[in-house]
């Protein structure tokens, strides 16, 4: 787990899946831990061998929703309705 500083300000993550660009908050990347320390929601992953892969964990689905259409046999993401935060 990665420590950073609760009043630190990381840069945004921006993600691109299928041409499609997602861009994660930095707000949504971190957990608060203690007063002044906060967790980073964000971590390594070995991929086993198949290349790089993440885990679009809880900083990806805290601003974007998953639809599934399983007739169709895909999957989107849509913007999700949480409050605006400063």
């Amino acid at each position: 787990m990665y420590m950073v500083d609760c009043k630190a300000k990381i840069l945004d993550f921006n993600l691109i899946i299928d041409d499609q660009g997602y861009n994660i908050d930095y707000s949504n990347s971190i957990i608060p831990y203690s007063s002044t320390k906060c967790a980073l929601a964000l971590d390594t992953f070995d991929g086993s061998g198949f290349g790089p892969q993440w885990i679009l964990g809880d900083p990806f689905i805290r601003q974007f929703c998953n639809i599934y259409d399983v007739g169709n046999k895909r999957m989107g993401f849509a913007k999700s309705l949480q409050p605006f935060k400063e």
